[in-house]
């Protein structure tokens, strides 16, 4: 007896979108956090800080495209916040919400280790 792999999920793009969403903008933080420091060595000896603001812009662009994902499922469930209730559609909200809120402040955040890029020099 096989099982087959092939299971169709009815909701698995609206899940998705949630999920990339709500996990992309912290992803991008830490990747900004790891790439800007890694990359000191190889941008001091070689472009002068250019690759460190690139990946900068990368991670922002990152960030925001996760909350843009985030901004346009809550406005496919209902843009509300939800209450009491419960339910799909109340997590759907709940979690397109929180991906919102959450890429705005990683964006905040990869704009504030961005800013001594620009008055530090990498060497």
């Amino acid at each position: 007896m096989a099982v087959d792999p092939r299971t169709k999920i009815p909701d698995a793009v609206h899940i998705r979108s949630l999920w990339f969403g709500l996990l992309v903008p912290p992803a991008a933080f830490l990747l900004n956090l790891e790439l800007a420091y890694a990359l000191v060595p190889t941008a001091c000896a070689a472009t002068g800080g250019v690759i460190i603001h690139l990946v900068h812009a990368v991670c922002l662009l990152l960030a925001l495209a996760g909350g843009l994902v985030a901004w346009r499922t809550w406005k496919t469930v209902g843009a509300g916040w939800p209450g009491e209730e419960g339910g799909r559609v109340a997590r759907s909200r709940f979690m397109a919400g929180s991906g919102v809120l959450g890429s705005g402040l990683f964006a905040l955040v990869i704009l504030a280790q961005w800013i001594p890029s620009f008055v530090l020099s990498p060497c």
